[in-house]
């Protein structure tokens, strides 16, 4: 099954090499604190991932509206990867983000009671006890109801199962924001370092050039 990291662009060269792990083994590091308070969360150590390219239930979360924009489309990179994992493995989870942002969002109207927590450790103990995992959340996500699912890799994800994904809508989103500014520049010289992605972007160009002669036909 495939599930979606995003990356920075200029990590991906450092993703093949594994030179920023102390084995040296390319691919993505279980690397990252699921929490600072708990205990079980801070001794867990994990890959990131969404079930989706672009997940709706983070974009569009009617309880935490503007999570996305306001804290996440910043802290993470652009280049959408992805990972191919086995639900049988064991070490795939999914737990419901949403339990995080109630705190954060504790004085905002409309959150459901069951997300208002009281400490960032009583809100990370409720992450962690939200836990299943991948294979049985596929099962039973409509009677989880889970606001803002999020998948936990408690593993290292080598290499052969990583690829730069076909759809890069972050990135799409910067190329259009920037304009034909510096910035655009910079993100094109960064998208044509990596191999993989030049391909992409010559593609996104040639039919944005179809599409314009069309236009002007």
């Amino acid at each position: 099954m495939k599930v979606y990291h995003y990356a920075h662009l200029r990590k991906w060269q450092d993703i093949q090499k594994g030179s920023w792990k102390t084995d040296n083994r390319p691919g993505l590091s279980a690397g990252r604190r699921v929490g600072q308070r708990d205990k079980e969360a801070w001794k867990t150590m994990a890959v990131f991932a969404f079930l989706e390219p672009l997940p709706d239930s983070w974009v569009n979360n009617t309880c935490f509206k503007g999570v996305w924009m306001d804290r996440f489309r910043s802290n993470i990179g652009s280049l959408l990867l992805e990972l191919d994992v086995d639900l049988e493995g064991g070490e795939i989870f999914v737990v419901d983000n949403g339990h995080m942002e109630g705190f954060i969002y504790q004085k905002e109207t409309g959150i459901p009671k069951k997300y208002l927590h009281r400490s960032n450790e009583e809100a990370e103990r409720a992450y962690m006890e939200s836990k299943i995992s991948l294979k049985d959340y596929l099962e039973k996500a409509e009677d989880l109801g889970y606001s803002m699912p999020e998948i936990i890799i408690l593993k290292d994800v080598p290499m052969e199962r990583i690829r730069i994904s076909d759809q890069q809508p972050l990135i799409e989103e910067d190329l259009e924001k920037y304009g034909e500014g510096s910035f655009k520049r910079d993100l094109i010289s960064d998208i044509q370092r990596i191999p993989e992605l030049s391909r992409w972007f010559e593609k996104r160009e040639q039919g944005l050039r179809e599409r314009l002669e069309g236009r002007n036909r």
